[in-house]
């Protein structure tokens, strides 16, 4: 009985944050237990426990007598969150250099090519995916699925960025999948040089595309006092 209540409340909390960091739930957007439970067809209760948990993710924000609402993107957190990424991401590829096997490999190609029909059919959704899954790829050979996954918990603010990135037509998705496919061909020749410049560079593409996904969704961000679009 445990295992099932754990289940439902895992997910709940899948369902929901997917939803949130994918747009279907809107930033400033009010929701409700009732809401989300008719539309998960899931439990009043596991979906109460499920928004505790993402509460303390800062994705929703619970206001005394008014209710609950998708929180705003706070760019100085995602900003954050690029950065450690930058600072952990070159390692694992450099380390998935010397550690690439034939099976990985295959999935890696197999990702790349989805990618691209992803991205020639205008699928944000299934490329974002795609795109978490090109990444994990990497932390999974070096058995680092545990640093993952916690960054997957702590940098939902970049994650919510980098999903939003997708909806703005004047960025090009080729960017991307260009850089991932330059990404995976240095690590299968060991070029250990451009390893670090590539991830570097495909990281540093937040801070140079942030002015244009501000201007296009200004709502959809939290307001500070420092935040300049450029």
């Amino acid at each position: 009985m445990d295992n099932t209540r754990d289940n439902m409340r895992k997910d709940a909390y899948d369902q929901i944050k997917y939803r949130i960091i994918h747009f279907e739930y809107i930033p400033g957007q009010k929701i409700s237990e009732k809401l989300i439970s008719t539309e998960l067809n899931l439990g009043r209760t596991p979906i109460r426990e499920a928004l505790i948990r993402i509460e303390r993710e800062e994705l929703i924000e619970v206001i005394p007598q008014s209710g609950t609402y998708i929180t705003r993107i706070d760019l100085q957190e995602a900003e954050d969150g690029r950065f450690v990424r930058e600072s952990i991401e070159p390692r694992i590829m450099l380390q998935a250099a010397t550690m690439m096997t034939p099976e990985t490999k295959a999935k890696i190609q197999d990702n790349l090519k989805e990618q691209e029909k992803t991205a020639k059919l205008n699928q944000p959704d299934s490329f974002f995916d795609l795109d978490q899954d090109f990444h994990h790829l990497f932390y999974s050979l070096d058995n680092k699925d545990t640093v993952w996954s916690w960054l997957q918990m702590n940098n939902t603010q970049l994650n919510r960025f980098r999903r939003l990135r997708l909806k703005e037509t004047d960025l090009n998705w080729q960017t991307l999948t260009k850089q991932h496919r330059l990404i995976y061909d240095a690590v299968i020749n060991k070029d250990l040089d451009t390893i670090d410049y590539l991830i570097k560079e495909h990281l540093h593409l937040m801070l140079e595309e942030k002015g244009t996904v501000l201007n296009a969704y200004p709502d959809y961000f939290k307001v500070n006092d420092d935040d300049q679009v450029s």
